[in-house]
This record gives C-alpha cells, sequence and structure tokens, in this order.
C-alpha cells in the first residue's frame, strides 16, 4: 500500500513538472511572438536598437512592424509640432516669462514661444536621448539671454523688437539643427520693462519731440525770412532797373507815367 501511494506520489510530481514546463513553453512562445510585433502610431517614429546588428539608421514610420524578439529595443519619439512656452499664470506653460538683462543693465521681461519638432529621431536619440525637452529649453534660455545683451533698453522699447527675434530664432535654429530638432518659429510677446524705465524713456520721448518741434519752427521762420528777403531783393533789383533805364533813357519817364497814368496823363499836362 505504501509502495502504491508513492508510485502515486511519482506520478502525480511528473504530471505536475510536465504541466509546468508546458505552460512555460507556451507563455515563452507567446511574449516571444508578441514581442516581435511593433505598432507605430500617427506622428510618431521608433528607433529601433538591435543587440546583433546595434542602432538602426533610419527610424520606423507609421504602421506595423517586425522586429527580432528578444534582442530588440524601440524607443517612441513624438514628430509632431511642438510649443514650448515661457509665460506667467498659465499652467500649460513650461516656465513663467524670461527676464534678461539690456546692454545698459536693465530688465527685459519678455514671453517666448517656440515651435519646434524632432526631424531626425535617430540624431536625437544618439545625442540628447528621450529627454531632450531639457536641452531644447536651455538653448532657447542662454541664446535669449545672450542677445538680449546685445541690444539697449530703448531700442528694444521703440524699433529693434523684430530684430531680437529674427536673431534668436537664427541662433536657436544653428544650434538645434546639428541636433536632429527642426525649428519651425520663435515668437516674443509682451515685452516689458520697469515702471521706471517706462516713464523715464516717455519723458524723455516728450522732450525730444518738443525739441523736434522747435527745431521745426525755427527752420520754418528762417525760411519764411528768405523769402521775404529774397521778395524784397527782387523789388529793389526792379527799381534799380528803372532806375538804371531813366538814366540811360530820360524818355523812359514818359514810359513809365503812360503805363501809370494812361490817357489821363494828358489831360493832367493840358490844364
Amino acid at each position: 500500500m505504501e509502495e502504491l501511494w508513492q508510485e502515486h506520489l511519482g506520478q502525480s510530481s511528473k504530471f505536475s513538472w510536465t504541466w509546468a514546463l508546458g505552460v512555460g513553453c507556451v507563455a515563452f512562445l507567446f511574449f516571444t511572438v508578441s514581442d516581435a510585433f511593433r505598432f507605430v502610431d500617427n506622428g510618431q517614429n521608433l528607433v529601433l536598437f538591435s543587440r546583433v546588428s546595434g542602432l538602426q539608421a533610419t527610424p520606423l514610420p507609421p504602421g506595423f512592424h517586425l522586429v527580432w524578439p528578444l534582442l530588440s529595443e524601440t524607443y517612441a519619439f513624438d514628430v509632431k509640432t511642438k510649443i514650448l512656452t515661457w509665460k506667467d499664470d498659465d499652467p500649460t506653460a513650461f516656465d513663467p516669462r524670461l527676464i534678461s538683462l539690456s546692454r545698459d543693465g536693465q530688465q527685459v521681461r519678455m514671453e517666448v514661444s517656440l515651435q519646434y519638432r524632432v526631424s531626425n529621431p535617430v540624431n536625437v536619440f544618439t545625442s540628447l536621448g528621450e529627454d531632450y525637452e531639457e536641452y531644447v529649453a536651455a538653448v532657447t534660455r542662454s541664446v535669449v539671454f545672450s542677445e538680449t545683451g546685445r541690444f539697449s533698453a530703448q531700442s528694444l522699447y521703440s524699433t529693434d523688437r523684430p530684430i531680437l527675434q529674427a536673431r534668436i530664432r537664427e541662433q536657436v535654429t544653428a544650434l538645434m539643427q546639428p541636433r536632429g530638432i527642426e525649428v519651425q518659429d520663435l515668437l516674443l510677446r509682451d515685452v516689458g520693462f520697469s515702471t521706471d524705465f517706462v516713464k523715464a524713456l516717455e519723458a524723455k520721448t516728450i522732450a525730444e519731440n518738443q525739441l523736434t518741434q522747435k527745431d521745426f519752427e525755427i527752420q520754418q521762420a528762417r525760411q519764411d525770412a528768405r523769402t521775404v528777403i529774397s521778395q524784397a531783393e527782387a523789388e529793389a533789383g526792379g527799381l534799380r532797373a528803372k532806375a538804371d533805364a531813366l538814366t540811360r533813357n530820360p524818355r523812359y519817364l514818359d514810359v513809365v507815367k503812360s503805363g501809370v497814368f494812361g490817357d489821363t496823363l494828358d489831360t493832367l499836362v493840358a490844364r
């Protein structure tokens, strides 16, 4: 009886191991087959790394793909346009607005919006990794600070703001493109200065406008004086011409009298 019980236990143990091994094989095959399929969503690319051949130079586009199971790793990259914003009181912004110093040491506060996209996921993966947004933000901040320091606060307050925006966009593009990131646009909005600076600049502008108005009035007065002088000189020249004519030809006086009095002159002379 005891031998039969031991034989039964041995058969049960053997069956359990066989069953466990079968389940394990099925599970292994299932996960192996499922690991061979990759689905890429629209607006994404997959960077493929193989333990056999290394990093694939071309990312996987949207759709279904087969890869070597257990030997491949994939990394998803969003290739749609993204917007990185520095703005106050905006929960969707990356950070509050940026504060830079102008060439003359004035604080310049500005909202910045950067539109960009990953144009080369493989390049981004090898040079920056998956957390590339921090690099994009750091480069943008650095360029904003350095380029703002090239301008005076007064020039940025008046006319040079578009020039600053274009220079920042150009510099950020030059730094991002080799890393596989395409800059589509960069905008500066709501550029502000300290209250004291704005008041001083407005007072200076008013004084300069008043000075310009006075200069205009002086120039106008000089022009009017020149006009009067020219008219007087023209009249004097006419008088001199008549005097010279009388000197050369005394009968010219009769012509002048005739022009002034007409027929009345003969009547006056006859009386």
